[in-house]
């Protein structure tokens, strides 16, 4: 979801990190496509031309944003040598993928850390090595780390986090169609520099599938690692959330709609139902 909002919305968001993620558009709104090319890196694994193509297909269409907006971001993808889940070449093609827009220079990777399927940490979560909930691994590496300095360069020391500046939010109001998977609450960290008034940035979390509220509650937004750099740094942090649905539209695993569930044509656009909501989340907190 964070590569599909960077590309849809390059004319407001700038720089992503990518934890085992592919290229924007990589299932193509296909189940098979997500599967095999996006996941296993079967079937040839990610067509980077046909998608770099597709992008600018869709730029022409107004579907997104220019992607020339994306020629001065900040790219960090990360890829764990044993994930099992996503295969590390497919992370590979979005490093690939990110070159055709920007210089090399401008791409970060982090792809030698004996991780398997998960956001690494410095100290929380299962093993690094093991595939479990709550896919936040123990890696004595900071992933949020790695990535917000990635994207916003020199940064103060990360500091302890409040937990009670974790604040839950009702997401209902900014859901636009009912068959989304979008879940009733997300969350948001704000600073107390922030909340006394200081200028802040907002920084948007992601989390994966079988990690949203129905299954881990708030476990990814108080452990993935964000918050203590947020607090340090003025950086408001927002994690909206989906959940797991059964039918219409059929997201068992909670996942954020990456291969057409909701919208086999529109997903991962301006138009896409998830994109729209989180673009109405922006909206209502930066005000434009």
């Amino acid at each position: 979801m964070a590569v599909q909002m960077h590309v849809s919305y390059s004319q407001i968001i700038s720089g992503v990190a990518a934890f085992a993620g592919g290229p924007f558009y990589c299932a193509q709104g296909t189940i098979l496509y997500a599967e095999t090319k996006c996941m296993a890196g079967t079937l040839g694994g990610p067509d980077v031309d046909t998608l770099v193509g597709l992008t600018y297909s869709d730029a022409k269409f107004n579907f997104i944003d220019d992607p020339s907006n994306l020629k001065n971001d900040k790219v960090f993808v990360y890829a764990g040598l044993s994930d099992t889940v996503v295969n590390p070449l497919v992370v590979h093609s979005l490093q690939a993928y990110y070159s055709y827009f920007m210089d090399a220079g401008r791409i970060v990777t982090s792809y030698n850390i004996n991780s398997e399927h998960c956001l690494p940490t410095l100290d929380y979560g299962e093993d690094c090595t093991v595939l479990s909930s709550p896919y936040l691994g123990k890696c004595q590496y900071d992933g949020a780390g790695a990535a917000l300095q990635t994207m916003y360069g020199t940064l103060q020391p990360r500091t302890v986090a409040d937990p009670s500046r974790l604040y839950r939010f009702d997401q209902k109001p900014y859901i636009g169609q009912k068959y989304s998977s979008i879940g009733e609450v997300g969350f948001i960290y704000v600073p107390k520099a922030c909340e006394d008034g200081a200028e802040c940035t907002l920084h948007i979390s992601f989390h994966g599938c079988h990690m949203g509220v129905t299954e881990l509650d708030d476990t990814y937004p108080q452990h993935a690692g964000f918050n203590e750099w947020a607090e340090s740094n003025n950086i408001i942090v927002l994690y909206p959330t989906v959940e797991p649905s059964e039918m219409m539209p059929y997201n068992p695993n909670g996942c954020w709609d990456w291969w057409g569930y909701t919208d086999k044509i529109n997903y991962g656009v301006k138009k896409g139902v998830q994109p729209t909501f989180v673009r109405s989340l922006i909206k209502a907190l930066t005000g434009k």
